[in-house]
C-alpha cells in the first residue's frame, strides 16, 4: 500500500459515537482533522481521532503516534482468561498489519455515511491544530 492512502478494513455506525473505523494504513499515524477521499466518488471523510484498543493498552503492546494528539478507547469484556488471550493476539496482529482504529465523519451531510469496506481512500490533507 502506498504511504498517501488508508484503505478501509471496517466500518461501524456506533450510535451516541460515530463512525467507527479501521484503517489500515504505513504513515506514523493520521492526525485529526487529516481529511481522507475517495478518487473515484470524490466523498470525503475527516479523521476525527484514534481509538485505542483497552485490552492492548493494559497489555502494554498498543502502538502510538506521535501525531494523533486526540484519542479515546474502547473496552471489551471476556467471559474467560482464553477469550482475552485470543483477542490480544487478534489485535497485536492487526497492528503488525498496519490496521488501526478511528473515529471518523462524513466531511458533507448529503452525502453517504459510511466509506465501503475494502476501498482505498487518498490522505489527501493533514490540518495541523494550531495553539
Amino acid at each position: 500500500m502506498e504511504s498517501n492512502f488508508v484503505k478501509i478494513v471496517e466500518c461501524f455506525n456506533i450510535t451516541g459515537i460515530g463512525l467507527l473505523a479501521e484503517l489500515q494504513h504505513n504513515v506514523n499515524g493520521i492526525p485529526p482533522n487529516t481529511e481522507i477521499t475517495d478518487s473515484t466518488s470524490d466523498e470525503t471523510w475527516i479523521i476525527k481521532k484514534r481509538v485505542h484498543h483497552g485490552i492492548l493498552i493494559l497489555d502494554k503492546s498498543e502502538k502510538y503516534f506521535e501525531c494523533e494528539t486526540e484519542s479515546m478507547h474502547v473496552d471489551s469484556v471476556f467471559k474467560t482468561l482464553t477469550e482475552r488471550k485470543i483477542a490480544v493476539e487478534k489485535e497485536l496482529n492487526k497492528r503488525k498489519n498496519g490496521v488501526y482504529m478511528y473515529l471518523i465523519k462524513p466531511e458533507k451531510k448529503k452525502q453517504k455515511l459510511k466509506p465501503e469496506i475494502g476501498t482505498e481512500l487518498i490522505i489527501k490533507k493533514r490540518h495541523h491544530n494550531n495553539v
